[in-house]
């Protein structure tokens, strides 16, 4: 029964090693890819945007409003 337990003990022990090492390989992996996209060139999220006045906008949203109650009230 003593030699059961050790060898138990032993496997728990391998298990949770072999856990701990993926996770720290996933963290480091994580990380570098991390810092690869970082020191890429940052984007510009307005580009190509067109300015919209705030009337056309409440115009589209009506709009987009009632069609979708159109579609969905059935």
């Amino acid at each position: 029964m003593n030699e059961l337990l050790a060898q138990g003990l032993q496997l728990m022990g391998v298990g949770m090693g072999v856990v701990f090492l993926f996770l720290g390989l996933l963290v480091g992996i994580v990380s570098l890819v991390s810092m690869i996209i970082q020191k890429g060139e940052p984007v510009d999220v307005n580009a190509g945007a067109e300015s919209i006045s705030r009337d056309d906008l409440l115009v589209v949203l009506t709009e987009a409003v009632g069609r979708y109650r159109a579609d969905h009230s059935k």
